[in-house]
């Protein structure tokens, strides 16, 4: 139908890993999706650590001056070909900023979160480890889909842009994934156990928890504490997951606050004031081209450079895909101390406009109330 009506069908959203790499390559576009992307759960926990909204604000602009940064500079995470899930490294990020501001401005911390870090930061020790270690064992994209689906609650639009999923596929795909863990699960129960009955029984309490076990098995269960205790956690493992796991990740973690607030946070529509800079920055000072060129090459390779470093066709958003013409000499410094100085500079504009005793969380300028991607 679209190419009856000399449309182009529509293509799908790359996911994060995909524009992680694309923005490895200079690309401008791909940084501004994951901005959009990720913009909101950011704001919001730093809401959770930080006293105030222009706190806040700040910390989530040099969260994201630093995930440039990391991508530029060609990271592991980058590297791998299912790279980790980027939202928890983000929210770990901004419990790592809030607590430098501890040494700093103390004042600037919430209070709940002052008192956790004056406690030591310490993580829930207390709390299942088993739970982690299982979802350490599954593959990149079941940990992808379980974070989204159960610990964020993100909807399952934005999961399919995070994951690359079609939409259509990420219900299945979030099954699958939480039967990964409910086996990964019972494989560390299995790897203690020595009884063979309990063994088998666990064996057959993992193949359907959601089906009330069978008259035999059930019996098994009244006599084994153990089993039953098993059985227990194997059934309500989600609730676990979505309570537990941000907990074992993060070490900080409000749960309905944090996710109430990420609700509230508009969309922002316009790219973070840090890299609108970057970008009119570097391209002044990139060495400039001479009038006249020679003749382009005509081989392959030199045709699909030209392609790849040309402007899309003009359309409803004008997108820059041309790549960034970054120095090859001294880079890492030179984006580190531009963005600190911007950055500051931005929250400085922003404090300006804040009303007295606000305590709204955010988005930056140029925003409007809209529907998360």
């Amino acid at each position: 139908m679209h190419l009856l009506l000399g449309l182009r069908p529509p293509q799908q959203p790359l996911s994060d890993a995909a524009l992680m790499l694309a923005i490895r390559k200079g690309e401008v576009e791909p940084f501004r999706q994951l901005y959009r992307r990720h913009y909101a759960a950011v704001q919001a926990y730093a809401f959770q650590c930080m006293v105030g909204p222009l706190q806040a604000q700040e910390v989530t602009a040099h969260v994201f001056a630093g995930l440039l940064q990391q991508i530029l500079a060609g990271e592991s995470f980058v590297e791998r070909r299912h790279p980790g899930c980027l939202r928890p490294h983000l929210l770990g990020n901004v419990r790592t900023t809030a607590i430098t501001s501890w040494h700093q401005e103390p004042e600037t911390l919430s209070p709940d979160f002052r008192d956790w870090v004056a406690a030591g930061s310490r993580w829930p020790w207390g709390d299942d480890g088993q739970l982690a270690l299982a979802f350490e064992r599954l593959p990149m994209s079941a940990q992808r889909l379980l974070w989204h689906s159960v610990v964020d609650r993100d909807a399952p639009a934005l999961t399919a842009r995070i994951t690359g999923l079609p939409p259509h596929a990420v219900p299945d795909a979030c099954d699958q994934a939480r039967s990964a863990l409910r086996q990964a699960r019972t494989d560390l129960y299995l790897e203690r156990l020595e009884l063979q009955d309990c063994r088998e029984a666990i064996r057959r309490l993992a193949q359907r928890p959601e089906v009330p076990p069978e008259k035999e098995l059930a019996a098994h269960l009244r006599a084994c504490s153990a089993c039953m205790s098993v059985y227990k956690d194997v059934t309500r493992l989600d609730r676990q997951l979505e309570a537990q796991l941000p907990v074992r990740l993060l070490g900080w973690w409000t749960g309905e606050p944090y996710l109430r607030a990420k609700a509230a946070i508009p969309v922002p529509l316009n790219e973070p004031a840090f890299l609108a800079r970057l970008v009119e920055s570097l391209r002044a000072d990139a060495p400039a081209q001479p009038a006249h060129r020679p003749p382009a090459p005509t081989t392959a390779a030199a045709t699909a450079n030209t392609a790849n470093t040309s402007s899309t066709v003009p359309g409803r958003h004008r997108r820059d895909r041309r790549p960034l013409p970054f120095p090859h000499s001294g880079a890492t410094v030179a984006i580190g101390g531009f963005l600190a100085g911007v950055g500051v500079g931005m929250l400085l504009l922003t404090s300006c406009q804040e009303q007295p005793g606000q305590q709204r969380p955010p988005g930056p300028a140029g925003i409007t109330s809209v529907d998360h991607p």
